[in-house]
């Protein structure tokens, strides 16, 4: 695996969109990635907007025009900026299908949206149509929250052993090599509490901590000879609690400006595509989030 040399970033020119576009500028110069920026204009929202709102002159408006020409101003803005070219899309329809088409098509190694938008930026990070489009990207999706800094220094990866967290593991090492990452592991005792109410003693609930802390330990110690990381470059740490809890307080101790998940659980038990810990993660972060493929 190897740093993105493809990344599109989506937007729908709110200020969320924007910042999530300069930091894919800020990335694409770093790694000498192409970079696209994509707008999707709903065609059907607009003939609704005109069905409800009978304003003089509508009828003159040339909508898609004017988001080609705004596309390009911003793009023209951003390759000045980071001294890179720019290239731009404008497609129609619904965006959930068409940016996971032109990804595609465009065979980008990266996916970058902000957090919230006036319109269909929104729906596609937290919403219903957000997790479709999620699930189904075939390349890795970074969530932008805020401002940051231009490359990520601290880094936390979500480590739950399977292969996918794996290749999150892989895709933060090679993507960010000046970066201190930690792989971190939160463990817990199944069904701890239904113990105690069974009449389990404290000295028998410890006996099953400590394996569990010792399987974890092992695991992570299994999962850094795989990766063969640079000593140094990567802290294993396995702490107790639930993961998206360990992970939330953990970011926040450490100011960590990225957390690095995959996009599919290991446990038999989770329902969706989406883990049910990804989904809190990518829910509920305040920093930005990388979801590797």
């Amino acid at each position: 695996m190897t740093a993105p040399r493809t990344i599109v970033a989506a937007t729908d020119f709110s200020a969320s969109a924007t910042r999530a576009v300069r930091q894919a500028a800020h990335l694409a110069r770093a790694w000498d990635a192409r970079l696209i920026l994509v707008h999707v204009f709903n065609d059907s929202v607009w003939a609704s907007l005109r069905a409800v709102y009978d304003l003089p002159g509508w009828n003159d408006v040339k909508p898609l025009a004017g988001q080609r020409a705004r596309l390009t101003g911003l793009a023209t803005e951003i390759a000045r900026e980071f001294a890179l070219p720019v290239d731009t899309e404008v497609l129609t329809g619904r965006a959930s299908q068409q940016i996971g088409e032109i990804v595609a098509a465009r065979r980008a190694d990266l996916l970058v949206v902000g957090e919230h938008g006036e319109n269909w930026v929104n729906d596609i990070v937290l919403g219903g149509t957000a997790l479709k489009v999620i699930e189904a990207a075939r390349v890795p999706v970074l969530l932008v929250r805020g401002e940051r800094p231009a490359l990520y220094r601290d880094i936390l990866v979500a480590a739950d052993f399977s292969e996918h967290s794996e290749r999150a593991a892989r895709l933060a090492l090679d993507a960010f090599p000046d970066a201190q990452l930690v792989l971190i592991h939160a463990w817990l005792v199944p069904l701890e509490a239904s113990m105690r109410l069974g009449g389990a003693r404290e000295e028998d609930i410890e006996h099953y901590r400590s394996r569990e802390f010792a399987q974890a330990e092992a695991g992570l110690a299994s999962l850094m000879r795989r990766l063969g990381a640079a000593e140094g470059r990567l802290q294993p740490l396995a702490l107790h609690g639930s993961p998206a809890s360990v992970i939330f307080d953990q970011a926040e101790a450490r100011g960590s400006d990225l957390i690095v998940i995959g996009k599919h659980g290991g446990s038999p038990l989770d329902e969706r595509l989406l883990g049910s810990v990804t989904q809190n993660i990518l829910y509920h972060a305040t920093c930005d989030v990388l979801l590797s493929a």
